[in-house]
C-alpha cells in the first residue's frame, strides 16, 4: 500500500467516529494488500484534537501492529503533536517527532 491517507482537520470527539470508520476501512484495504509497508497518513491538516482522536490513532496503531504493520504519521501539525506529547502519545511520532527547539516555544 503506497497511498497517502489523509487525516481529517477534526480528530475530537465531535468527529471521531467518522475517522473510526475511515479508519477501519484502511485497515481492510490494507487487509487485502501483501506486505509490510507502514500505513502513511498525512497528518499536516489536523487542526483540532482532543483525547478522542489520540485515542483513536492509538487503537489504529496497535491494530497495525496485531497486522505487523505500523503507523506512519506524515509532517504531524503542531496541534497533534502537541496533543500526542501531552496525552503521554508522543511515541506514534516516530520518526516525525520534533526536535527539542520546536517543543520548546
Amino acid at each position: 500500500m503506497s497511498d497517502v491517507r489523509n487525516l481529517p482537520a477534526e480528530l475530537t470527539i465531535y468527529a471521531v467516529r467518522d475517522a473510526a470508520e475511515q479508519g477501519l476501512g484502511w485497515l481492510s484495504q490494507l487487509d487485502a494488500d501483501a506486505g509490510d509497508a507502514p500505513l502513511q497518513i498525512a497528518a499536516d491538516g489536523v487542526e483540532e484534537v482532543d483525547a478522542a482522536g489520540v485515542q483513536l490513532l492509538i487503537a489504529l496503531s496497535r491494530s497495525l501492529a496485531a497486522r505487523g504493520r505500523r503507523l506512519q504519521l506524515l509532517q504531524p501539525s503542531p496541534v497533534l503533536q502537541r496533543a500526542l506529547a501531552c496525552l503521554g502519545a508522543a511515541a506514534l511520532l516516530g520518526d516525525a517527532a520534533p526536535a527539542a527547539s520546536e517543543t520548546a516555544a
